[in-house]
C-alpha cells in the first residue's frame, strides 16, 4: 500500500462513484470520500469499495476538500473528482513514483481525457488538460476560489506531469452542461468586485469560441465538438452578464 490518501468530493454521486474507485483499490488504505448531504446510496457504495467516508456541510469547494485533506492519514494527498477514473498507465506510474523517495516540493499534475455526451474530446480547449491533483500538504493546500480552485503552496515546488490519463465523464447531456455552467457562473458573479466591460461582455465570448473550436481544432470532434464550444461560449457571456446585473441592482 502507497503511502497516499486520495480524498474525493461527493454530492449524489451514485452513478459515477464505483467507477471511480475500482482502479484505486489497492494503491492505498486511505480512500476518503467527503460527503455534502447525498441523498442516494454513493455512501453505501464507497464503503461496499472499502472507502472512508466523512460526512459534513459544504465550505464551497476549496473548503470542503482542504478539510478532506486535514482528516486524511497521510501528507501526500491524491484529489480526485468523483466523475473522474484513472488509466492502468498512470496507476502504474503513480506506484512507481512512490517506489522512490519523494520531496515535499515535488508535486504532479495530470491529463484529463474529457469524456462529453459519450464521445472523448481530443481537441479545443481541452486537448491538452493538465490538473495539479497530487501533493504534499505539508506545504499545499487549495486556494479560496470559488469556481476552478487551485493548490497554492507556501515553499516553491517542482511540478512533474504523470503519463496516463484522467478519464473525466463531465456532462451525459448538453443540458447537464449548461446547468452546470450556470451554477459557475453565479459562483463567479457573486464573488467578483469590477463591472465587466464591452469587451468582456460581448467580445470576450466571441474570441473564447474561435480559440476552442477554429484555433484548437475543436472542430475535428464533430457535434459533441461544436457543442462544447458552443456552451463555453455561452457561459463567458453568462458570467458577465449576471455580474453587470448585480452592479446595476446595487447603483439602484
Amino acid at each position: 500500500m502507497l503511502p497516499l490518501s486520495i480524498v474525493i468530493l461527493t454530492k449524489n454521486e451514485a452513478q459515477n462513484i464505483a467507477r471511480c474507485l475500482q482502479p484505486l483499490i489497492g494503491l492505498t488504505d486511505d480512500i476518503l470520500i467527503v460527503d455534502n448531504g447525498s441523498t442516494d446510496n454513493t455512501i453505501e457504495i464507497a464503503q461496499s469499495l472499502n472507502a472512508t467516508v466523512l460526512q459534513t456541510t459544504w465550505k464551497g469547494y476549496s473548503g470542503t476538500k482542504n478539510e478532506g485533506n486535514t482528516k486524511a492519514k497521510y501528507d501526500w494527498i491524491l484529489s480526485l473528482d468523483a466523475d473522474e477514473v484513472i488509466n492502468e498507465d498512470l496507476r502504474n506510474e503513480i506506484i512507481q513514483l512512490f517506489s522512490n523517495e519523494m520531496k515535499e516540493t515535488e508535486s504532479f499534475a495530470m491529463q484529463r481525457k474529457m469524456m462529453y455526451c459519450g464521445k472523448q474530446l481530443n481537441y479545443g480547449a481541452v486537448a491538452n488538460e493538465f490538473r495539479l491533483r497530487i501533493f504534499n500538504r505539508k506545504i499545499g493546500c487549495w486556494n479560496e476560489e470559488e469556481v476552478h480552485e487551485n493548490v497554492v503552496f507556501k515553499e516553491k515546488i517542482q511540478i512533474k506531469k504523470l503519463a496516463g490519463f484522467v478519464y473525466h465523464f463531465s456532462y451525459n447531456t448538453t443540458q447537464e452542461h449548461v446547468q452546470r455552467l450556470e451554477k459557475y457562473a453565479q459562483l463567479f458573479a457573486s464573488k467578483s468586485t469590477k463591472k465587466a466591460t464591452f469587451i468582456k461582455l460581448y467580445l470576450s465570448p466571441c474570441f473564447g469560441f474561435l480559440r476552442n473550436y477554429i484555433f484548437k481544432l475543436g472542430f475535428l470532434d464533430g457535434k459533441p465538438g461544436f457543442l462544447f464550444a458552443k456552451n463555453e461560449l455561452w457561459y463567458t457571456f453568462r458570467k458577465y452578464q449576471l455580474l453587470n446585473a448585480i452592479f446595476r441592482k446595487i447603483i439602484k
